[in-house]
């Protein structure tokens, strides 16, 4: 499973030469990407995978806001591996912190996972202009177990049409899938250049080292997102 780059992070990341002439309170974004490896939560799912997600972001309020779209991903090569899933997000956004809860409906193709329903509320707080830290529990009735994380995002303008975004987190896990414990540690450094006020790409590498008794192979990888917002 992917997200891309919100709107919102765009918005608020890029100076108002690369933003929309007016303010909408609905807002729609089309992606399509590719990643060498597809990797979820610690879990390998696949090789080769291009996925495809449409999003609608509406803001209810100032302060208020809520995303909702679907997102499609299959393998390219001779795995099988694919997802369908459904999203929605309501967040609020204060100066100082976000908090909100996510719902999302999985349908994996997939030997290890489940199709479920995933329920995950997450608070943020703004420690600086471009510092996120962020604090996220889920119960995804798949696995029918808990998965806990803290991550951190920075992010930074490289010119008026462009900026770098640097991901970091963890995670814990009780009985998800068989493991227990700390589960893994993962990276992403991504670079999102905005072609015009509408479209804009991001290529990016990630890694994803588990940390659990009997590990997979540590992850790298790399891939692109192309991204078109209405």
């Amino acid at each position: 499973m992917f997200r891309a780059v919100p709107l919102f992070l765009i918005a608020a990341v890029l100076p108002a030469s690369a933003e929309s002439d007016k303010e909408i309170p609905i807002g729609i974004e089309a992606v399509t990407g590719f990643r060498s490896e597809s990797v979820w939560r610690g879990f390998k799912l696949g090789d080769s995978v291009i996925d495809f997600q449409l999003q609608a972001e509406i803001a209810l309020s100032n302060e208020w806001r809520l995303d909702l779209g679907g997102l499609y991903a299959t393998e390219t090569g001779d795995g099988d591996f694919s997802e369908s899933s459904f999203f929605v997000d309501l967040t609020y956004d204060a100066d100082q912190f976000s908090t909100g809860v996510s719902i999302t409906l999985h349908n994996f193709d997939h030997a290890i996972l489940d199709d479920g329903v995933d329920i995950a509320p997450s608070f943020t707080w703004h420690a600086t202009k471009n510092l996120d830290l962020t604090l996220g529990a889920a119960y995804d009735t798949g696995a029918e177990a808990p998965y806990v994380w803290l991550e951190t995002e920075w992010t930074k303008p490289v010119t008026d049409s462009s900026f770098i975004s640097l991901q970091a987190g963890t995670s814990w896990v009780s009985d998800y899938y068989g493991r227990s414990g700390w589960n893994d540690v993962y990276a992403r450094a991504s670079f999102t250049y905005a072609i015009s006020k509408s479209v804009s790409v991001t290529p990016f590498v990630g890694i994803s080292v588990p940390m659990v008794a009997n590990p997979e192979t540590d992850r790298l990888y790399g891939g692109i997102w192309f991204e078109v917002n209405f």
